[in-house]
């Protein structure tokens, strides 16, 4: 059993620091955003907003379709994909890596939808190969529901390829893009992908509260007709109540206000560049952490998490309490059988080189005190950096 040393007092003058899979941190123009008196949902004022973040999410999105807003957390727009999407008795094929790939399953499975699964260890990408052979061995399967970004393992799974087969083989694709929109590069429209799934706490650098549901221009008439049980999650009232620029129900006004300031940041950016940024980001996480001695654990890693093996003799949950209480930063812990085994670092959002050099330093700082002697980070983030 490791024992950690005694941590020093907390320093006082040390403000917080969020590097989790999500919730972010907020830029200071999101809280000022959030800071204003919020109007009525059912006024003139707040619907020119509605329409105009409803406008802006397609050009996130990157598609001509419509993109709905539900005053949720991502789970709950995932539940909204499959209650309009599956009729009764339709099959559907389920892509798991992680934990969020498991969701999809969990959700079918609450509403009674006969569902396959393609598997993989954590740490690797499902194949599209893979999923072809499924496709054309069974042609019940009408919906393909996967992950682009799974959050619990720090793996990017190749939706442009799977796109191609689903297209190809007459199917719809579901992705939850939870952690990959704002982050990866996913044309929905380019890249034949129906639905994408996304939420306000990750790269749109909001807080939670905002799920989103985007359908691309062929898929809008798929919600219609008969399907499952739906109320709350009935995305044809969205779709009746966008143009009006209303939501169905009582929306969530201040998150809205956030997220549009959040796509305008994004804009003056440059989308493209806003990628380049995370890749570069993630480069530097990798590179850096590599140098103290810990090991990437994703075999295909996303560029919003990077999920860290830590070097012997340090135990992953001391470090994460030590990160927390020494130097108050938050990092996430591994999930299921990787609990305490993993750390996984979020660096989503408004993050920049300088940020990543406050990690590497306090992780550098926390392996020697842990018993594993190391240095180098700040340099080999720096090149990595450079590099990407």
């Amino acid at each position: 059993m490791t024992v950690s040393p005694p941590a020093v007092a907390t320093n006082t003058s040390t403000r917080p620091r969020l590097f989790t899979p999500g919730p972010v941190e907020i830029p200071a123009r999101i809280l000022r955003a959030l800071s204003q008196i919020p109007p009525h949902h059912r006024t003139e004022v707040f619907r020119a907003t509605y329409r105009k973040v409803s406008e802006d999410l397609k050009w996130l999105h990157q598609t001509q379709g419509e993109v709905l807003m539900l005053a949720a957390s991502g789970t709950g727009a995932m539940e909204a994909c499959v209650v309009n999407l599956m009729a009764p008795g339709a099959r559907a094929l389920v892509l798991v890596g992680g934990k969020f790939g498991e969701r999809w399953g969990s959700i079918l499975k609450a509403y009674g939808v006969p569902f396959d699964v393609i598997s993989v260890e954590w740490g690797h990408a499902v194949p599209a190969a893979e999923v072809d052979r499924r496709l054309a061995a069974d042609a019940s399967i009408s919906t393909v529901f996967g992950t682009q970004s799974e959050t619990s393992t720090a793996t990017l799974h190749d939706v442009e390829a799977i796109a191609k087969v689903t297209r190809a083989r007459g199917r719809r694709l579901v992705v939850d893009a939870i952690t990959g929109i704002g982050v990866h590069p996913l044309p929905q429209d380019a890249w034949g992908v129906d639905v994408v799934v996304t939420g306000s706490q990750k790269g749109l650098m909001s807080p939670p509260g905002i799920a989103t549901v985007s359908l691309a221009p062929w898929a809008l008439e798929a919600i219609e007709g008969e399907r499952l049980p739906r109320f709350y999650w009935d995305l044809r009232k969205a779709r009746k109540s966008l143009p009006a620029g209303e939501s169905a129900f009582t929306p969530a006004v201040s998150l809205i206000f956030a997220v549009g300031e959040a796509i305008t940041m994004m804009r003056e950016e440059g989308l493209d560049a806003v990628h380049r940024r995370h890749a570069r980001l993630a480069a530097a996480t990798r590179e850096g952490a590599q140098a103290l001695g810990f090991s990437i654990f994703s075999r295909h890693p996303a560029n919003s998490v990077t999920a860290l093996l830590p070097p012997a003799p340090v135990d992953a949950s001391a470090l994460v309490k030590r990160l927390r209480e020494v130097h108050g930063i938050t990092v996430a812990g591994g999930q299921d059988h990787m609990k305490g085994k993993m750390i996984r670092v979020g660096h989503m959002g408004a993050y920049d080189l300088s940020d990543i050099y406050v990690l590497l330093g306090a992780l550098e700082e926390c392996v020697n005190a842990l018993g594993a002697p190391a240095s180098g980070s700040m340099e080999a983030a720096r090149k990595a950096w450079e590099r990407a």
